[in-house]
C-alpha cells in the first residue's frame, strides 16, 4: 500500500480510481454546511410600544454548536456597544446601561434553565424584545452567532421608531377683506416622521405650513393654514384637510366649513312692470344675504317723497293703492354689525293695466288668420281665370293643331275668309255662334264674373263674331 501511494498518479491501480469521487462526496456531506443568519432588514416600532428584533440561525443542523449570541448597536453615540449576550451555559447578559436589562429580553431562548448546572442550552432563535421604545433606540442592530466549527455569522436590522400623530382642523372666522388671510387651520401633533398635510377646496386658496417640536422628543407638530381673500361667496363653503402618515392605513380627512363676516348684499323683488293707477295690494321685497343677520331695514325714494299708501314692514313694502306718487325709484337700505348695503328699484305707473299674454294671444292669431285668408282670395281669382281660359281654348274649333275653324285675324273675320258671312238664327232667342254649346256659354259667364266690366262706351262698340271673338263697329279695317 505504501508502495502504491509512492507511485506517480498515472501508475495508480485502476481499482482505486473510482473511489476518488466517492471520497470527495463524503467530505462535502460530513463537513459543516453553509451557516447564515436570518434577520429582518427593517423593523418599525411605535413610540412607547414593545418591538421585537427577529434573529434565527439557519440551517438547524445538529453538528453545529452555538458558542454565544451577541446583539450589538453599531451607530451608538459611544460607538459600537454590546446590547445583549446569550451564552448556552451561563444564560443572558445585558452589559449596556441603555436600553438596559429592564427593557430588554430574549423572546424564545431558555434564560434560566440549566444555568449554573453544567448543562448547555441549544440556541437557534435569538429574537430580542425591546420595551418602552424611545427615539434614542432608533438605529442599526447586529445579531451575531458564534458557532463551532463554522465561526461567526451575523445579520443586520435597521430599527425605525415612528409616532402616529393626532390631528384636528378648525375654521377661523374672518371679516370681509381684500387681502389674503387664513380662514382655516389644520394641526397634526407629535408625528414621527412629520405628517404630510394638504387641502381639498373648490376655492382658489393656498396652504401655508409651519413645523415645531412635538410633545415627545423626536416628534414634530405640523400646522397648515388655508389662506385666501375672504369674500362673501366664501362663507359656508366646505374645505377638507387631508393628513397622510406612514402609520395610517389611509389618509385622514377633516372637513371644515368656512365662516366669513360680510355686510348685507341686497336686492329687491316683487315688481312685475304692471303697476297702474288704482291697483291694490302690490308689494316690494328686500332680499338680503349677510353675516351676521341684519339689524335694521329702511325704505326711501330718490324723490324724497314717500307715498302715503305705502307701509314699510321690515324687509317688505306693502302698497294699498297705487297712485302717481309711486312713479319713482324705491331704495331699501339694510344694516348689520359689519356694514350697510342697499338696492334700488325703478317703478313705472301705467294709466291702465297691461294686457296679459293669454289675452293678446287670440287677437294675434285672429289677425294672422284674416291676413292669410285675404292672401288666398287674392291669389285664387287670377288662378281660376287662367284655368277657364285654358279650358275654353282647348274646346275652340280652331284651337287645336290642324283645326278647320276660321281664322281669328280681325280682317278675315270681317270678310269671312274672302267672302261674306251669313247666318240665320234657328230660334228666337239669343244667337249662338257655330261651335259653341251651353257649357261654353257657362264658361264665358264664369269668366266674365272674374273680369272687370269694360267701360260702357267700349261695351256698346263691340260686336260678337261666329268664332267667339269681338270686333269694333267703329273700326275701319283694310
Amino acid at each position: 500500500m505504501a508502495r502504491d501511494a509512492a507511485l506517480p498518479p498515472s501508475k495508480l491501480s485502476p481499482l482505486k480510481l473510482p473511489l476518488l469521487p466517492l471520497l470527495l462526496l463524503l467530505l462535502r456531506e460530513t463537513g459543516a454546511q453553509d451557516v447564515r443568519v436570518r434577520a429582518a432588514a427593517e423593523v418599525r416600532g411605535h413610540l412607547g410600544d414593545t418591538v421585537e428584533l427577529p434573529c434565527h440561525l439557519l440551517p438547524p443542523a445538529p453538528e453545529i454548536r452555538v458558542s454565544q449570541v451577541t446583539w450589538l448597536r453599531l451607530d451608538a453615540p459611544e460607538g459600537n456597544q454590546n446590547v445583549a449576550i446569550f451564552h448556552p451555559q451561563y444564560g443572558p447578559s445585558f452589559p449596556s446601561p441603555k436600553p438596559g436589562k429592564e427593557r430588554l429580553s430574549f423572546v424564545n431562548a431558555g434564560q434560566s434553565t440549566g444555568a449554573g448546572q453544567g448543562t448547555e442550552l441549544e440556541v437557534r432563535d435569538a429574537t430580542l424584545a425591546l420595551r418602552g421604545l424611545t427615539v434614542e433606540d432608533e438605529g442599526n442592530y447586529t445579531c451575531e452567532f458564534a458557532t463551532f466549527p463554522r465561526g461567526t455569522s451575523r445579520g443586520v436590522t435597521w430599527l425605525r421608531v415612528i409616532a402616529q400623530p393626532q390631528n384636528h382642523a378648525e375654521t377661523q372666522e374672518v371679516t370681509l377683506s381684500l387681502d389674503p388671510v387664513p380662514v382655516a387651520r389644520c394641526v397634526s401633533t407629535g408625528g414621527r416622521p412629520p405628517a404630510r398635510v394638504s387641502w381639498l377646496s373648490p376655492l382658489d386658496g393656498e396652504a401655508r405650513e409651519s413645523q415645531v417640536s412635538g410633545p415627545l422628543p423626536g416628534t414634530v407638530t405640523v400646522t397648515s393654514r388655508f389662506t385666501l381673500v375672504p369674500l362673501g361667496q366664501a362663507d359656508g363653503v366646505k374645505v377638507t384637510c387631508k393628513v397622510e402618515h406612514e402609520s395610517f392605513e389611509e389618509p385622514v380627512l377633516l372637513p371644515v366649513t368656512l365662516s366669513v363676516r360680510y355686510p348685507p348684499e341686497v336686492s329687491i323683488s316683487g315688481y312685475d312692470d304692471n303697476w297702474y293707477v288704482g291697483r291694490s295690494e302690490a308689494s316690494l321685497n328686500c332680499d338680503v344675504r349677510s353675516k351676521p343677520e341684519p339689524t335694521g331695514y329702511d325704505w326711501s325714494t330718490t324723490s324724497g317723497v314717500f307715498p302715503a299708501s305705502a307701509v314699510a314692514q321690515g324687509p317688505k313694502l306693502i302698497v294699498h293703492s297705487v297712485d302717481r306718487l309711486f312713479n319713482t325709484t324705491f331704495i331699501c337700505t339694510v344694516t348689520n354689525a359689519v356694514g350697510t348695503g342697499h338696492a334700488e328699484q325703478v317703478v313705472l305707473v301705467r294709466d291702465t293695466p297691461r294686457a296679459s299674454p293669454r289675452d293678446v294671444g287670440p287677437v294675434v292669431w285672429g289677425a294672422g288668420g284674416g291676413v292669410l285668408l285675404l292672401l288666398l282670395l287674392l291669389a285664387g281669382g287670377p288662378l281660376a281665370f287662367i284655368l277657364l281660359r285654358v279650358k275654353r281654348r282647348r274646346k275652340s274649333p280652331g284651337g287645336g293643331p290642324g283645326g278647320r275653324g276660321g281664322s281669328y285675324d280681325p280682317k278675315t273675320q270681317v270678310f269671312g275668309n274672302g267672302g261674306p258671312v251669313f247666318w240665320t238664327p234657328s230660334a228666337p232667342g239669343p244667337l249662338r255662334p257655330e261651335g259653341k254649346d251651353k257649357e261654353d256659354e257657362e264658361d264665358e259667364e264664369a269668366e266674365k264674373g272674374l273680369m272687370l266690366p269694360p267701360p260702357p262706351a267700349l261695351e256698346d262698340d263691340m260686336e260678337s263674331q261666329l268664332d267667339g271673338s269681338l270686333i269694333s263697329r267703329r273700326a275701319v279695317y283694310v
